[in-house]
Order: structure tokens, then sequence, then C-alpha cells
């Protein structure tokens, strides 16, 4: 149990400074790559541990690459040797629910890019577009999800307190990352270079 609950926000804070690093310029790229196969190595042993732990993370995987969010050579990287390291050592799968789970993890990347695209729109007073912010801004849906299944006997708890831990992670590197380009004056790349670098 305590191992995923120091695995999960490693990974989560490991994605985002790669995804700032790329994206955004506000850390280095060279530390990003760094760090990109090591997270996939530990990414790739915290599956093979455990069959929730692989069900969970294979789906929070499809919903990244059916959305295409694994969009620069960092994160292409640390794909490659989980797929090469699970497929070397094999994996225990919960199919009904990775069935169920993947979907939700894609619409919730998809729900998060929609209040990105629209910031102006969810930035209103509104209830309901403070809501909507907040619930996709923080991936509930696949944590919802899981805390179903949680609530069916079929995960353990800890696997929700994981998650938790995993996306408040990446929440908190992706502050990190905005008050440090605030002190230093780092500036994002205009979109199409961030696309390409």
């Amino acid at each position: 149990m305590y191992f995923f609950l120091l695995s999960y926000p490693l990974l989560g804070a490991g994605i985002k400074y790669i995804d700032d690093a790329f994206d955004e310029n506000k850390f280095s790229k060279k530390i990003a790559l760094v760090i990109a196969p090591i997270l996939g190595v530990l990414w790739a042993y915290t599956m093979l541990i455990d069959g929730v732990s692989a069900t969970i993370l294979l789906a929070v995987l499809c919903g990244v690459l059916f959305k295409g969010k694994i969009d620069n050579y960092a994160h292409l990287g640390g794909l490659f040797i989980i797929l090469i390291i699970i497929a070397l050592a094999g994996v225990e799968l919960m199919i009904l629910p990775l069935i169920f789970l993947a979907p939700f993890a894609l619409l919730d990347e998809v729900g998060n890019d929609v209040i990105d695209y629209n910031k102006k729109y969810f930035n209103g007073d509104r209830y309901w577009h403070k809501f909507v912010r907040y619930f996709f801004d923080q991936r509930w849906l696949l944590k919802l999800a899981i805390l179903g299944f949680v609530l069916l006997g079929v995960v353990p708890f800890y696997f929700f307190l994981a998650m938790l831990l995993f996306d408040g992670a990446y929440l908190m590197m992706r502050w990190y990352g905005q008050s440090r380009q605030r002190r230093l004056g780092i500036f994002p790349l205009p979109a199409e270079k961030a696309k390409t670098a």
C-alpha cells in the first residue's frame, strides 16, 4: 500500500514537470529527458507488481494516448520504456474494469482541453462554470470511477487515495511551475513552437 501512495504522486509530479518543460518552457528540457526514462521504469514497475495498479495506470495511458497528449520526445521515450518492460515481463490486468476506466480517463482529458480552450467562458462567476472548471481541471471522472469500484469491493480504497495523490502532485507541480515562471520572468513558448519543441 505505502509504495503506491509514494509512487503515484512521483509519477504525477514527474509527468507535469515534463509537460511544462516542453509545452510551457517552465523547466529544463534536459532534466525532463533524464526524468522520463526513470518515470517509465517506475510506471512499469508500479504496473507489474499489482493487477489493480496495472489496470488504473493503463487506463490513464489510454486516455492520454488517445487524446494525443503524448506529444514530446520525453513522453514518447517514457512510453516506449513502459511498453518494452511490460511486454517482456507480462502484466496482470482486470479487463472489465479497464474497459470501464479507460473511457473515463479519456473524457477527463477531453474535458480538461475544453476548459483550457474556453477559459474566457469558464472563468465566469456562475456556480456551474466554477464546478465544471474544477471538475475537469482536477480530472474527477476517473477518480470517481475508481471510487465506484472501491465501493463495489473490486479495488482497495488506497488506490483511490493514490489517484488523489497522483493528481494532487500534478497540480502542485503546475502551481510550482507557475510561481517559478512569475518569479523568473519565464514566458511560455508560442503554441506552434511548443508543439515542435
